[in-house]
């Protein structure tokens, strides 16, 4: 297994690894090390099935079904499938309803560790999964101003954040049920790490809509300050797959987004990624 750098300010690939063996400790350690010090990681060349896969996952915490079940696959609940081929990706809310930037399950009261995806099928343009450094963007911010955001506590509601123009909407609440189970959770503006304990930005894309103990007005523009700030091109990596790549990101240390995509025509556009989110430690941390 070789691990290197992506051509890119973060991130890396990992080479030389088939996921069909099993994922000793040793291996673990060194993917979760590397996922960590690089917040996001790409393992090449895979070409498993839906199980070996969702076992894949289960090293990094506990996979996480998706609270709008319509989108849940149905042999495998804590999996999506993601992109353009299938009947419910017609449906353009659902199809681009990643489009925006987000941290999955921010909404939640214990929110994602981790979001994987898995390259079936992969269109010659466009797809890529824009992922924002939270690390850096955070470690560039002046003295007093991390001193100022350590002390916030941001609510969090599922699509009640602001979106700039160019942002999709959030895949809709199709029922009661899904609404019932989306209540507003306060999270740390500054997150520290559960692992590492490294500090990052937490969060200000699609459910991050005001500020404890501050006026609406005032969080808003705090929010979109923020937004502003993170989604700098210096901070971004837009990750184009090729079929039988594993990305892996840190949902604690990023902030991501799809990009818009149409229904797919054929084989050259089509997009189909297998979706796992995982909350809690890997296995080798507990």
């Amino acid at each position: 297994m070789d691990i290197r750098p992506l051509d890119t300010n973060f991130g890396a690939e990992i080479v030389g690894l088939d996921l069909n063996d099993p994922v000793d400790n040793d291996t673990l350690r060194k993917l979760t090390d590397a996922l960590y010090s690089n917040r996001v990681i790409v393992i090449r060349d895979q070409n498993l099935d839906k199980a070996t896969y969702f076992e894949f996952g289960q090293n990094w915490g506990r996979p996480i079904p998706h609270v709008l079940d319509h989108l849940r696959m149905a042999d495998y609940p804590a999996m999506m499938a993601v992109g353009n081929t299938e009947e419910k990706d017609q449906n353009e809310a659902i199809r681009n309803g990643t489009a925006l930037w987000h941290t999955d399950q921010s909404y939640e009261e214990a929110p994602a560790s981790a979001t994987m995806l898995y390259a079936i099928k992969v269109p010659q343009m466009g797809g890529e999964t824009q992922i924002c450094n939270m690390v850096k963007a955070y470690e560039d911010l002046d003295e007093n101003t991390k001193t100022r955001l350590e002390a916030m506590q941001v609510a969090h509601q599922y699509g009640r954040g602001k979106l700039r123009p160019e942002e999709f909407g959030a895949s809709p609440i199709m029922t009661s049920e899904q609404q019932e189970k989306l209540p507003t959770f306060y999270h740390p503006l500054v997150m520290s790490h559960h692992i590492t304990g490294l500090k990052a930005l937490y969060a200000v894309g699609q459910t991050a809509y005001a500020v404890k103990g501050m006026e609406d007005h005032e969080a808003l523009a705090l929010l979109e300050q923020l937004k502003d700030h993170v989604l700098q091109e210096k901070y971004i990596y837009r990750h184009k797959y090729q079929v039988g790549d594993v990305a892996i990101w840190d949902t604690f240390q990023t902030l991501h987004s799809g990009r818009k995509i149409d229904v797919a025509t054929d084989n050259s556009d089509s997009r189909l990624l297998w979706r796992i989110s995982v909350r809690g430690k890997p296995i080798i941390y507990h």
